[in-house]
């Protein structure tokens, strides 16, 4: 592995040398596939210089990535080897072979597992930064998604969410122009208009001191608690969409030809020989040394362990704890909303991590059934209520969990969970399991079901545990009297 400074100044020669490992890297994984080692690539070539923006993080900042973020993760502190790990699909990759190429995650480094569902992140990423902000802590979250899933509706609502709760947040937008094959500047929300204002900073990241500079803003606004920024970072995709796609069938050779010539390694490589502080000669050798680093990384990474098959359903869930026996007082006769009501403050009173969220929840009206009736009186620092948007609730659970917090989220039926549909199935039931147990998600999704309300007609009225019931990962508990209900959520 060739040696990277950790350096927090943003040094250019060994800017150029991180890019170049990340570009090697990328060149590395497409000869194998041509040559039948490898079965898919996701390539970042053209998005290394967005890696500046890492030397203004700390350990203890978060990176919520997509999948082309391979020279960001890199300069977080991942490793060539890992990510090599992770191309071959072996044991030892962050996802024990259960990702994708280029769907990376280290929970030492705060790397969270990257989902495909484009922007599936930005909301949880959300929930990490609100976890931060509960604690009171000047930890920052970065959050990157690409131009074409600027039109996912969550990115709306994280964006929201974000400016409401003054999150200490930095959303990147990879802004490559294409969405696969779509040219995505004439659908964008920047071209239309529908973002603006101080939240958002344009940086042309073909120039990684461009980068730096922006990048310092915004994460030290977020630091001292002054809310999120966007910066909408205009660079190129110099391949193909994945090795599945081929860009010259929708690009013409002129287009792909000019943009090569922005290339922010050549660009930077350049500079430093125009100003006499790299030689060709240098700059050759540095190559040649990065690429046999590559080289050893995938050759050891290709002989290791393949995943084991009886693993398969390892780490689907996390261990049952131990039974005990609800807070609730025997012989007494209680309404399942009494009982539960009576288990959410006890919960409240033991526990600081514990977290409420949902619509309508605090007082005075505390809750539309009156579940959580006092409890924001008792803790207006943990229960809080909710924007009627179900994707943030359960998003934003999903990031406080895998935070360390224990999120107990209400949604006002079981009818509205379609908006937050794509959180609750491809997120929390899938990050146990996909991030190796990296990324536990210990969380509480609750909501009314099957009605009890005259006139409720077809959405005061579903029972929808057999939809939710068909996704490993998730658990689903239906209560069928008040013991039952409070000892449920007590366990």
């Amino acid at each position: 592995m060739a040696a990277i400074s950790n350096e927090k100044t943003y040094n250019k020669l060994d800017f150029l040398k991180l890019m170049f490992l990340s570009r090697e890297g990328d060149r590395r994984e497409g000869v194998l596939l041509r040559q039948s080692k490898g079965w898919f690539q996701v390539s970042g070539m053209g998005h290394e210089a967005l890696a500046a923006l890492v030397l203004h993080l700390r350990d203890d900042d978060y990176i919520f990535p997509y999948y082309r973020d391979r020279a960001i993760l890199l300069q977080k502190g991942m490793t060539d080897l890992e990510m090599a790990y992770a191309y071959f699909a072996k044991r030892n990759s962050s996802s024990g072979g259960r990702q994708m190429p280029g769907h990376y995650s280290n929970r030492e480094k705060n790397i969270w597992s990257v989902p495909t569902p484009t922007a599936g992140n930005v909301l949880p990423g959300c929930g990490a930064a609100f976890g931060m902000k509960l604690e009171g802590k000047d930890s920052v979250v970065v959050a990157t998604f690409g131009d074409a899933a600027s039109r996912q509706g969550e990115v709306y609502e994280a964006i929201a969410f974000a400016v409401q709760e003054k999150l200490p947040m930095v959303f990147v937008m990879e802004d490559n122009k294409y969405g696969i094959s779509t040219n995505t500047e004439a659908m964008n929300p920047y071209t239309l208009g529908i973002l603006g204002g101080d939240t958002l900073v344009r940086v042309d990241a073909r120039h990684p001191d461009r980068v730096y500079e922006a990048g310092k803003a915004a994460v030290e606004k977020a630091r001292r608690g002054d809310g999120p920024t966007m910066l909408w970072c205009e660079l190129d995709r110099l391949a193909s969409h994945t090795s599945s796609d081929d860009h010259r069938v929708y690009r013409t050779q002129d287009d792909i030809d000019e943009m090569m010539t922005r290339d922010p390694i050549v660009t930077v490589a350049q500079e430093l020989v125009a100003a006499g502080e790299l030689t060709e000669k240098k700059w050759e050798a540095i190559q040649d040394e990065v690429k046999d680093s590559v080289d050893r990384d995938y050759i050891e990474a290709e002989d290791s362990p393949d995943p084991i098959a009886e693993e398969t359903l390892d780490y689907l869930y996390g261990d049952l704890p131990t039974p005990e026996p609800p807070p609730i007082e025997g012989g007494r006769k209680w309404r399942m909303v009494d009982a539960l009501n009576h288990v959410f403050k006890v919960a409240l009173d033991r526990d600081k991590r514990i977290v409420f969220f949902g619509e309508d929840i605090e007082d005075p009206k505390g809750g539309v059934f009156k579940l959580t009736d006092g409890l924001s009186t008792a803790h207006p620092d943990r229960v809080f209520n909710s924007p009627l948007a179900e994707a943030t609730i359960v998003g934003v659970a999903c990031g406080l969990a895998c935070y360390g917090m224990r999120p107990v989220f209400e949604l006002q039926f079981i009818d509205f969970v379609g908006p937050g549909w794509s959180q609750l199935v491809n997120n929390i039931a899938t990050i146990r399991w996909r991030s190796f147990d990296g990324w536990p998600c210990p969380c509480v999704i609750y909501a009314p079901y099957g009605a009890y309300l005259p006139g409720g007609s077809l959405w005061h009225s579903q029972a929808n545990e057999a939809s939710v019931a068909h996704f490993p990962g998730l658990r689903v508990m239906i209560p069928s009297n008040p013991q039952d209900a409070a000892a449920m959520m007590w366990t």
